[in-house]
This record gives C-alpha cells, structure tokens and sequence, in this order.
C-alpha cells in the first residue's frame, strides 16, 4: 500500500500583511516625529549656544577695555543743561590699554613716542622704570582731525562729528579746550577733564609746574605745550578704543601698530544680530571711581534672544 504525504501550505495572508504594513507605517510616521522634534531641538539648544558664546566673547572684549584702560571717554556724564542722555549710549570708546603690546616689542602699543621715566638718570630704560602713556595730547587730543572721536557721535546730540567742526572739540559741544586737566569741571556739563588744551593742565608751565616731570634734573624746561618736558611737543596722544553698531553688528575699532596719528585705526566685527547695546557711565559710590553699566542682547533669526549684562569698574583691572 502506498502511502500518501499532503502537504500543508503556511504563509501570511494578504490580509494579515496589509494590516503589518499599516501597523509599520503608524510606528514610523512617530518615530519620524520623534526624531524630526529631536532635531529641532538640538538645533535650537546649538543656535542659542552659539548665540550665547558670541555675546559672552563680546562681553569679555567690552569688560576688558573698560577695566584695562586709565581713561573712559565715551558715554560723558550726564549734563543737566542738555534734553538728551549723554551718559546712557549705544557706544563705548575707552583709552587703549597702557600695559598692551601686541607686537610683543617691549613698548606699550599706546606709548606713542616710547619714552618712559629714566629713573637713574643713565639714557636707557632698565627693569622698573615705568613708561608714560598719554602724557603729551595736542589740541585734538586722539590727533585724528576730527571733533571728537571720528565718525561718533561724541555727546549724543545726533550729529556726528559736529560742533564747530573744529578738531579741538574734543566732546563736540562747540567749545574748544576748555576743561584741562585738574581733576575739576572746568566748564561745568558735568564730565571731568574731557577737554584738555595742548598746555593738558592749563598751567602755563611745561608738565606739571614747579616739578621735574622726566627726572632729568630741570624744573619746568622747554615749552608749556610739552607736557612731559622731554624736548618734543604734543607727541602722545590718546589711542582710543571704541565700540558702537554698525546695523545689527558690533565693532570694535583699534588703533593700528606704531600709528603716525590717531586716524589709523582697523575695525572689526565681534558680535551679530545685535539688538541692544547699552552702555551706562555711573558714578562710583566713593564719589571719584567711575563704573560702566552694558547691556548686550542678541536676537538671531529663529532663535529666542540672548541678553548678558555686567557692571565694571574703569581701571579695575590694572
């Protein structure tokens, strides 16, 4: 007898492989959701932590000016006589930094004649004996022939550059020259020393009278213009560092390597989409010490703003 083997067929009906397939489609269409959210998320967590290394990389380069430089030029104190802010501005502009090299010479980038305090009397610099930095301004004393700082609206008044257009205004309020420096408000708007003749202390006398300013051995020799009485007039003058916008960017200009005068500067972009700078001048608590209050928020396109804001003292860092 022969015996006979059925075979039985198994598989997936059509049925039961459309309804995988549906149930496969259900499950990657969240997961695609799942993974497109992720994304965008990581993508929004990267833009504001590059927006916010941005803004701190600005807010190091402002907070160092301010604390590495001996004089704050811009924002002025506030003038009660005027209907604008001179004190709250959108710009900040600082001495250069009297201890920076950055061609690593030896001389200090501000000290623009490389003359310093001979000490010792022996006609060379030896260890210890410190440099002097802008102590010799002429009548336009960043020398860069224009009012005030070139292309800035110095006192906040909306022009730029105006005054009497005179390169002796050196905060644009159309007076020249009239507020030396002896630590008064000489013509009375409330700022200290911002407007210095070539004679920087209005005494008649070259440096400070009745002392030898360069440890020479003379008293008071050469012109009353020389402020630091080393034979040359008006030959050092204030290097300045300024911030301000430019649109929704921030710049920083410095002056160039071994400048001829104060109009050779470079400009550079440190911050974009900048959409608040605020800079504040606030007297210190001991009625002398100034500190700058600034502001910087960021507002990238699709992101959500980034603000960072810090109070620091002019000089704190020296």
């Amino acid at each position: 007898m022969i015996a006979t083997h059925l075979s039985k067929q198994t598989g997936f009906t059509l049925l039961e492989i459309l309804l995988a397939l549906a149930i496969a489609g259900v499950l990657i269409a969240g997961l695609s959701g799942v993974i497109s959210t992720a994304l965008d998320a990581e993508q929004t967590t990267r833009l504001q932590n590059n927006t916010l290394q941005q803004a701190r990389f600005a807010m190091q380069h402002l907070t160092r000016a301010i604390g590495k430089t001996r004089r704050l030029q811009i924002p002025l104190a506030e003038n009660t006589a005027t209907a604008y802010s001179e004190a709250i501005r959108n710009v900040l502009a600082v001495a250069l930094d009297p201890t920076l090299d950055r061609d690593k010479d030896g001389w200090a980038d501000a000290n623009n004649d490389k003359d310093f305090l001979d000490v010792n009397k022996n006609g060379s610099r030896d260890a210890g004996e410190p440099e002097r930095i802008d102590e010799d301004f002429d009548k336009d004393n960043n020398l860069d022939g224009q009012p005030g700082i070139a292309g800035i609206d110095d006192n906040n008044d909306g022009t730029i550059d105006a005054g009497t257009k005179d390169k002796n205004d050196n905060e644009e309020d159309t007076v020249n020259n009239e507020d030396v420096i002896n630590g008064l408000d000489d013509d009375g708007d409330g700022s200290i020393d911002e407007d210095p003749d070539k004679d920087m202390n209005g005494d008649g006398k070259p440096g400070i009278s009745g002392v030898d300013d360069d440890f020479d051995g003379s008293i008071d020799e050469g012109g009353s213009d020389d402020d630091d009485e080393d034979g040359s007039k008006n030959e050092d003058w204030i290097d300045s560092q300024v911030f301000f916008l430019n649109g929704t960017t921030l710049m920083e200009r410095l002056p160039n390597m071994n400048p001829v005068d104060g109009s050779q500067y470079t400009e550079y972009a440190i911050a974009d989409n900048v959409s608040q700078f605020r800079v504040e001048r606030v007297p210190g608590g001991n009625g002398s010490s100034i500190l700058v209050d600034i502001t910087l928020t960021l507002s990238p396109s699709g992101g959500d703003p980034v603000s960072v804001n810090t109070l620091v003292g002019v000089g704190s860092g020296l």
